[in-house]
């Protein structure tokens, strides 16, 4: 029987990877293996989750509203950032109640996460996604930073 892991999350974890095995069997980095992020759990039911890919390009002028339409396009899918609360539906099965996100969509919905903690390495799984190849299970590891 799996243990929670509700308690056990709380804090801040900074990225290790977030990959993918494709159609070829072959694991994938999704944002490179240079990406970095932070993942906030706090006592409370609040988390943060923010991604980011290495090197991305800022816009050519620093006014937050003046990018071009391929500057704002390769910003966003640089990106992933959400917010909201969450809870333990299961043992190790994290729910993310998103009320707000940089992908409209996700507002108002339910990510279900699978968690297993080992030590100060936190790793969390997707169900099956939907992708343009057919469905992708994505895994997350964070090391725990406080």
């Amino acid at each position: 029987m799996k243990e929670s892991v509700k308690d056990k999350v709380v804090g801040t974890w900074k990225l290790v990877s977030w990959t993918y095995v494709n159609e070829k069997n072959e694991l994938i980095d999704y944002f490179g293996k240079e990406a970095t992020g932070i993942l906030m759990y706090d006592i409370a039911g609040n988390m943060n989750a923010q991604l980011m890919k290495a090197g991305r390009v800022p816009f050519a002028s620093d006014s937050i509203n003046s990018g071009t339409a391929e500057e704002s396009k390769h910003a966003f899918h640089s990106y992933l950032a959400y917010f909201g609360k969450y809870y333990e539906r299961a043992p190790g099965e994290i729910i993310h109640f998103v009320e707000g996100s940089l992908f409209p969509n996700w507002i108002g919905m339910e990510q279900l996460r699978y968690a297993v903690l080992t030590g100060n390495v936190l790793q969390v799984s997707t169900p099956p996604v939907p992708t343009q190849t057919g469905e992708t299970v994505f895994t997350v590891t964070w090391e725990r930073v406080v």
